[in-house]
């Protein structure tokens, strides 16, 4: 097997991303965790508009489900 010098690294990159968001997140609740992630500011457009989206979609999903408990 050839050996191909890597020009970037994910796992030398990941590893201090990971460890800062463990240090902000520890001892918080799944409640808290979910807010602090949704309080965070994307930079990549497209994650902004799939995170956009999900919240649409989750939005949407509780109005159907309150109005389903109602109307069975």
């Amino acid at each position: 097997m050839s050996e191909v010098e890597k020009g970037f690294d994910a796992v030398a990159m990941m590893r201090p991303a990971r460890s800062k968001i463990s240090a902000e997140i520890e001892g918080m609740t799944l409640e808290e965790e979910l807010k602090w992630l949704a309080s965070q500011e994307l930079q990549d457009p497209l994650l902004k508009r799939l995170r956009d989206r999900i919240a649409q979609q989750g939005a949407a999903g509780d109005r159907r489900s309150a109005s389903d408990c109602y109307n069975s």
